[in-house]
């Protein structure tokens, strides 16, 4: 997988592992870093300012009860004095409770600091009750009460403030004893990451060496194993990959490949060579001898020529009136086929007609027909004209003298209709005449014309062999013509024949020159083809 990366690629990824390794590290340190700072934020700005402000609390308590035994003890001129410094003592202290109040976060610290200013309270109520017998100057009553309430109150906030005190105290101990824990842990983690990030480069520059300079080593020994001259060996299974390492390696088996294809092919060839080359002398012999026979069969057949030259006169002649004849056959050939053809198309024209005819006559026998049923239906009205007027008459003469007139008219009415039935019936009889005749005709007109199709098919039989009859006068028209030709060109080809036979014989000398050439080259190819194997041989393929 990793050979699809270039030594560039891996350089850089491998430098970039270590990079990140370093971020790891850095990562590390400034988290510890930011442990033991957190720890040191809470001792400096947590821990120590409540044990400083309760160590000032102290001091301001004792200053107080100092303060306070000086105003009983000492004369009465100074007892304001005292009594003012009490008063700003008092008030620096309850600043100071306040700011520890602020900083209190614990539980146990609220308790002990509630607890303590329950006493504080205490001691200010017995301050205040010793203020007026001090100035009063009472003296006993006030050393009672300094003594019964002040004191009392004074060491029961003092026993309070330290116990506070020792609390956080503690805290204080236990931050200092976190903060060299978490440094301690800091060296440890730190060294521990920096020496798995030292083993992981370490690892990592060694493993992308060892990619890159294994094949660059096998690469050295295969070039000095080519360097000298041993081609043998066989060829690793380097996939085809982006590193260039790889690549070399993988090019310089591709050399030693085609190093020992192109050795084997030179040594192969020079082996072709120096058979060739006497072969090549073996039949330089064969061509000296043959040039030898071919000078002597020059000769023979100079005068074979000769012979063929006049041949091919006397047949050119013969085939110039054979031509003639033929033009002749085929123009006669022409004109009767032009005849024929032309009765042929008289032949069919008196086919139309007579089919035209035939046709007409056909018509005719129809219109006929329909004629005869059109006497048939006038035959049908006058019979019926008939029986009209004989009924007529039989009402006439029922009618007597009244019906007279109308028996006039139809005895009248009953001759019209028997001369009509009469001349219907010569009507059909002279159609019965004319169907027979059409008939006739029409029949002689079929033979007639089966006769002049059959004359017609004879006629275009004719047609078509005066036809063939020609085209064949044509073809050995053309035939005649071609062998013409070609006598002319043989005649030609034979002169131009027994020129180069001429030529033939001057080259068959200049041919024994140059064999002689060719015998003595072949001795010099065959002496650099035993060079070339000998330069070749000091390769081990």
């Amino acid at each position: 997988m990793l050979s699809r990366f270039t030594v560039r690629q891996k350089l850089l990824g491998s430098f970039s592992f270590i990079i990140v390794l370093l971020l790891v590290l850095l990562a590390a340190a400034l988290g510890n870093m930011q442990t033991i700072n957190s720890k040191i934020v809470d001792m400096t700005q947590d821990r120590y300012p409540k044990i400083a402000l309760t160590n000032s609390i102290t001091v301001k308590s004792l200053d107080i009860g100092r303060q306070i035994r000086n105003a009983v003890i000492f004369s009465a001129g100074d007892t304001e004095e005292y009594l003012a410094k009490v008063s700003s003592l008092d008030a620096a202290k309850n600043a100071d409770m306040a700011k520890v109040e602020q900083l209190l976060s614990t539980a146990k610290g609220k308790e002990l600091f509630a607890e303590m200013q329950e006493k504080n309270r205490a001691l200010t109520a017995a301050l205040e009750q010793a203020y007026p017998l001090i100035r009063s100057h009472k003296t006993t009553e006030a050393a009672d009460v300094v003594k019964q309430k002040i004191a009392p109150a004074n060491n029961a906030f003092m026993a309070n403030l330290k116990e506070f005190a020792d609390f956080q105290e503690g805290l204080m101990q236990k931050a200092m004893q976190d903060a060299n824990a978490a440094y301690h842990q800091a060296v440890v983690s730190m060294l521990t990451v920096a020496g798995i990030a030292l083993a992981l480069a370490l690892g990592s520059a060694l493993f992308i060496a060892r990619l890159i300079t294994v094949p660059l080593q096998k690469s050295a020994q295969l070039v000095q194993r080519i360097r000298d001259g041993d081609l043998s060996g066989s060829d690793e299974n380097i996939p085809a990959a982006r590193d260039e390492a790889l690549q070399i390696a993988r090019g310089v088996q591709e050399m030693r490949s085609g190093l020992r294809g192109i050795v084997q092919a030179i040594q192969l060839n020079a082996h072709n060579v120096s058979d060739s080359a006497r072969e090549l002398s073996s039949m330089a012999e064969q061509v000296a001898s043959g040039a030898q026979h071919q000078a002597e069969a020059t000769a023979e057949a100079a005068a074979t020529i000769e012979q063929l030259t006049v041949s091919i006169n006397h047949v050119a002649d013969n085939s110039d009136e054979a031509t003639r004849q033929s033009c002749e056959t085929g123009s006669l050939a022409r004109d009767g086929g032009k005849e024929v053809i032309d009765s042929v198309a008289r032949i069919q024209d008196v086919t139309r007609a007579v089919s035209g005819t035939s046709a007409q006559m056909n018509s005719l026998s129809g219109e006929v027909q329909q004629i005869g049923s059109i006497v048939t239906v006038i035959r049908d009205v006058a019979d019926q004209t008939n029986l009209l007027a004989l009924n007529a008459a039989i009402e006439a003469a029922r009618a007597g003298e009244m019906g007279r007139g109308f028996a006039v008219v139809a005895d009248e009415v009953r001759k019209l209709a028997e001369r009509t039935t009469s001349s219907a019936q010569e009507i059909t009889q002279m159609i019965n005449s004319i169907q027979h005749g059409v008939t006739r005709v029409v029949g002689s007109m079929d033979a007639s014309l089966e006769s002049v199709n059959a004359v017609s098919s004879s006629t275009e039989l004719a047609s078509q062999t005066i036809e063939r009859i020609g085209n064949s006068t044509h073809a050995i028209e053309r035939s005649i013509a071609n062998i013409t030709g070609s006598l002319g060109e043989q005649r030609i080809a034979s002169q131009s024949l027994a020129q180069n036979m001429e030529r033939v014989s001057q080259m068959a000398e200049e041919n024994s020159a140059t064999v002689e050439e060719l015998a003595t080259t072949s001795a010099q190819l065959s002496a650099l083809s035993h060079n070339l194997q000998d330069i070749t041989a000091r390769f081990k393929l």
